[in-house]
């Protein structure tokens, strides 16, 4: 069973900070490259099966439904709507922040 994918606008403009701060702080474009095709993998994942990644270690998180893809040092938090077939993606974070607080 194939899902769709939702992505939040939050999530497009995490991606978009998370791939600028690589390109100009970094100044590592190949990074920035690699964390895209790493991102693009996790979304046909998350297509194919989406209840490959566990549930968010906080429990708040957890009994809202929210799981995480690990991508290095970024998670890709989302949950699974069952009845419309449809995999919201949330956010995607820095692993080491307090992600909890921004949901």
């Amino acid at each position: 069973m194939v899902f769709s994918l939702s992505i939040t606008q939050e999530a497009h403009d995490d991606t978009g900070a998370i791939v600028g701060y690589m390109i100009s702080a970094l100044k590592n474009p190949v990074a920035a490259d690699g964390f895209l095709n790493d991102v693009d993998e996790g979304y046909r994942n998350l297509k194919g099966n989406p209840y490959m990644y566990s549930l968010c270690s906080d429990v708040r998180l957890a009994a809202m439904g929210i799981r995480k893809v690990v991508i290095k040092n970024y998670l890709i938090l989302y949950r699974i709507d069952e009845n419309s077939q449809k995999v919201f993606v949330l956010r995607i974070v820095y692993g080491a922040k307090n992600y909890a607080v921004m949901m």
